[in-house]
């Protein structure tokens, strides 16, 4: 009887564990993950700063993606035909200034957006990215509402935008 007890009480602690600890996945719904990140301008890039006035579209990317390389000048072919309601931030994943020159030297498209650098890693890990790119919009509340791995269409890219300003 004392095996069963004891048995019982050390899968009940392992499944305890396994659910209060480690990375959370972020949902459709739930509070995004406020940030503040430096730019490849040297400016700061804050969320909640940014969803006072206007929905934000996250996209995290990484040099070596080329399915980030193919939609980010689609992304910034709508970033430049106005946002006065949202904002585009790409975030890259750990990379130096160096590989993000070479990789935004490669493009066909002069981006318009800003590019904020997760030197560590935390936004990334906050937001439980997997696959790149991963495109999050966070609307003016600062409630994720719409998440998407991998490339976006053209009409995805509006689409973000049209629910993150709603």
């Amino acid at each position: 009887m004392s095996i069963i007890v004891t048995v019982t009480l050390l899968i009940g602690i392992t499944l305890w564990f396994n659910l209060t600890s480690g990375p959370k996945t972020l949902n459709v719904g739930d509070q995004a993950v406020d940030f503040k990140l430096e730019t490849l301008e040297d400016e700061e890039v804050q969320l909640s700063e940014l969803t006072e006035e206007k929905g934000v579209i996250l996209n995290f990317w990484g040099t070596w993606c080329q399915p980030c390389r193919e939609e980010m000048p689609d992304m910034n072919d709508v970033y430049t035909d106005g946002h006065e309601d949202y904002e585009i931030v790409a975030v890259n994943l750990r990379e130096n200034e160096q590989q993000i020159e070479q990789f935004l030297s490669g493009l066909d498209a002069d981006l318009k957006f800003p590019i904020a650098l997760d030197r560590s890693g935390d936004v990334t890990e906050a937001y439980n990215i997997g696959p790149l790119p991963t495109t999050i919009a966070v609307n003016r509340d600062g409630i994720v509402i719409k998440k998407q791995e991998y490339q976006l269409t053209p009409e995805d890219i509006k689409t973000f935008i049209s629910e993150a300003t709603e």
